[in-house]
């Protein structure tokens, strides 16, 4: 008799998680009201995938409660509801599955944002759609920002262990330490009220990476849809920054050096012909782009970069600036990677000289 009754209330409990469940209405991940950033890949619609750093969504809806089905069990995501953070949200079920990103909303309309906090190597991710309220619904979401900004670099862009307290971490435990979205290229974009694509990887460099290989540079990648994957090739007209930002050499600076700690100057060049190359492809693919290069704080990057911007300009090209940011040596974590302080130190630093070079104007 116990064993029947418990087996009822199994049953039951079934029944109840189950119609808690289905009791959502499912959008697929193609309808026209969730709007994407960053780069998907939407050859199959109904699942978009990804694999770069700092992916988005936002949807506005009604009802008291929102969801996603998607398959990821590795990364981690910052859910805003109505404009403010909400939760981190870490995937940890295998294949599709559900996951709640917010309950107990008033019965009203809302808006989400969705944003892949972490880079992962050699893996791709999807998205199958969103789970509202029965009844509820999705609305025409507002118009995307008319400023358009691509951020191309390393791991200070991925923003890598910038949440971390400690100077050493495993590649798994810095996952949940990264928040791009306190980065300083979504910092700046916020600041200008842009849309923003962060198409960078941790390690990579202009013309090698940080050990000085040359097979992941972030010109080898940069024509693909997904981070990792030769296929399928990125469109790049279906978006057109207003300003790129490259912010590459440390990795190069490393991966270049000699054993006495320098680079020699017939590597300097290679580095800079790289540099010149990546900004004609940059021109090709983005005719009318505003190119903004970044240099980090090492002597050698500055140096170079500046005679990379220097060289354009004598060449006729007024499509190009130079900045650089300072070094904030009591500001480092994991492995001498910005904190989330130094990342906002950066991000002013850059805006400063954005604002002194009056690269957006009224009209742009």
């Amino acid at each position: 008799m116990k064993y029947i009754v418990k087996s009822l209330y199994v049953v039951f409990l079934f029944l109840g998680v189950s119609t808690m469940l289905f009791s959502k209405q499912f959008l697929p991940a193609n309808n026209s009201f969730i709007q994407y950033y960053g780069r998907w890949d939407m050859t199959d619609s109904l699942h978009p995938k990804h694999s770069w750093p700092g992916v988005y969504l936002v949807a506005e809806f009604s009802g008291t409660s929102i969801g996603i089905r998607m398959t990821d069990s590795i990364n981690y995501y910052n859910v805003y509801i109505d404009g403010k953070f909400s939760k981190v949200l870490h995937g940890i079920k295998s294949g599709e599955a559900d996951y709640a990103l917010a309950d107990s909303l008033a019965n009203t309309r809302h808006t989400l944002l969705f944003s892949k906090r972490n880079i992962m190597f050699d893996a791709v991710f999807s998205l199958s759609g969103l789970l509202i309220d029965e009844g509820a619904e999705l609305f025409p979401p507002p118009a995307k920002p008319a400023r358009k900004i691509e951020f191309i670099g390393d791991s200070f862009t991925v923003a890598e262990s910038n949440e971390a307290t400690v100077q050493e971490l495993p590649w798994e435990g810095r996952f949940p330490v990264t928040n791009i979205d306190k980065g300083f290229a979504p910092v700046i974009a916020r600041h200008y009220g842009a849309q923003y694509q962060t198409t960078c990887r941790s390690g990579a460099g202009m013309v090698c990476d940080w050990q000085g290989k040359i097979d992941a540079t972030l010109p080898i990648l940069f024509n693909r849809a997904l981070m990792e994957s030769r296929e399928p090739i990125w469109d790049f007209k279906q978006w057109i920054p207003n300003l790129a930002v490259i912010c590459l050499g440390l990795n190069d600076y490393s991966g270049l050096k000699a054993k006495d700690g320098t680079v020699p100057e017939a590597k300097s060049a290679v580095f800079r012909k790289g540099y010149h190359d990546f900004i004609t492809t940059l021109r090709s693919v983005y005719p009318h782009v505003t190119i903004l290069a970044v240099a980090a704080y090492p002597d050698w990057i500055q140096k170079n970069v500046k005679q990379i911007v220097d060289e354009e300009l004598q060449n006729g090209k007024k499509d190009i600036y130079y900045t650089h940011f300072d070094d904030f040596p009591d500001g480092k974590v994991a492995y001498g990677h910005p904190t989330v302080e130094s990342h906002k130190k950066i991000a002013d630093q850059i805006i400063k000289a954005m604002d002194q070079l009056k690269i957006f104007s009224e009209k742009n």
